[in-house]
């Protein structure tokens, strides 16, 4: 079968909306099926990428950035020649998946909405006739949709052959952002990047290292309402250092933004970490105070490896931690907030090792082992339906 995957994700090129999709082409390649993979140019250069290419899957990288040039050409083009679905094909940066004739497409948002800003292809999938099935990742209460946007949205949801969050409670966002029921949709995990699912012996360092494993992209992962809970007197009182795991835009602000609250000397900036166990051989806890989220795999991959996690309650966080068992939760993304589960967490700080022990638990036995081949399975049985 020729299986087209479409990633809307742009702002990045990379994040760990990418693995599930990622995870689903690999399985369809060693099954022997064809597939197409449309992502953003910058894209094509990650590993897990080249990994997929050498497995061989056809590459349709697209440029980021729109180009007027080549929108005055395609229009001179389609005036010559009208027709709607030319029209549409052209003005797109998808043209490649449609002329490649897939039995089925499979939409990759990094969000739950992305389709909504992106010209004509809702139109174009509508005019191909091909089946198409839809992955919805981050979403936020903050996500308002116009009534010409709520109804496109609705309709493109409705269409497909089915829409997979990452989440209950995305899932449920979705439906309020809409106001209706969606019933053609099913909750799904995301994969973990460990082959190793054993527990990580506990730190044995007196001092308590808090870890936030994230994009520092502060709009969504929240650093800095970190930042200013840790930059009270209280903790400026407390033996504590926080290390930051991650890349991204917000990098350079997060260091004047520790500086500003002159808590630098217990931040530090690792970067990006790919051995994962290596991160929680050195930290005790996870700290995530996301704005939004899907379901990180941040906080299901050092539950793994035996750590608790002080996390706010968006996305699917509290689909995992159970307040005073596996973790903490902030009730919302606020310094306050965030506060108050981070003060919890520090009276509690001599049980984190057999809460880590709890969390290990809960993730191994609830974790999808191969969630690529589970969503290969329900992609293929909706063509067949």
């Amino acid at each position: 079968m020729k299986i087209a995957i479409i990633s809307t994700m742009e702002g990045s090129p990379w994040g760990g909306s990418e693995y599930l999709w990622a995870s689903i082409a690999e399985k369809a390649l060693n099954e022997g099926h064809e597939v197409f993979i449309s992502i953003c140019d910058w894209s094509i250069s990650h590993t897990t990428v080249k990994k997929l290419k050498d497995l061989g899957a056809c590459l349709l990288p697209r440029p980021r950035f729109f180009k007027p040039l080549y929108f005055l050409k395609t229009v001179i083009n389609c005036v010559a020649k009208p027709s709607t679905q030319q029209l549409l094909s052209l003005l797109l940066n998808y043209p490649t998946v449609f002329t490649c004739k897939p039995d089925v497409i499979c939409i990759s948002q990094g969000g739950s909405y992305d389709v909504a800003h992106i010209l004509g292809l809702r139109q174009l999938l509508h005019y191909s006739g091909i089946p198409y099935s839809i992955i919805c990742h981050f979403n936020s209460d903050s996500s308002l949709l116009s009534q010409v946007k709520r109804k496109s949205i609705y309709q493109f949801f409705k269409n497909a052959k089915f829409v997979a969050f990452v989440s209950e409670q995305n899932y449920k966002l979705a439906e309020h952002h809409l106001a209706c029921s969606l019933s053609n949709t099913i909750v799904v995990k995301n994969p973990v990047n460990l082959l190793d699912h054993s527990l990580v012996p506990f730190p044995q360092s007196s001092t308590p290292s808090f870890a936030c494993v994230a994009r520092l992209e502060t709009f969504y992962k929240g650093q800095d309402i970190l930042f200013k809970s840790l930059s009270s007197e209280i903790w400026r009182e407390r033996d504590w250092q926080c290390c930051l795991y991650g890349s991204g835009l917000d990098e350079e602000y997060l260091k004047l933004l520790s500086r500003h609250y002159g808590i630098e000397n217990r931040i530090q900036f690792m970067g990006h970490i790919n051995d994962v166990r290596s991160i929680w051989a050195e930290n005790h806890i996870l700290v995530l105070p996301s704005r939004a989220e899907g379901t990180p795999l941040s906080l299901v991959e050092a539950m793994l490896c035996g750590r608790p996690a002080v996390v706010t309650d968006v996305g699917g966080n509290a689909d995992w931690i159970e307040e005073n068992n596996t973790g903490f939760i902030a009730e919302a993304p606020t310094a306050k907030h965030l506060n108050i589960a981070l003060e919890k967490a520090w009276l509690d700080r001599d049980n984190w090792q057999q809460m880590g022990l709890k969390a290990h638990n809960y993730a191994k036995n609830n974790i999808d082992e191969r969630p690529g081949k589970t969503l290969l399975n329900l992609i293929l049985n909706s063509v067949k339906s």
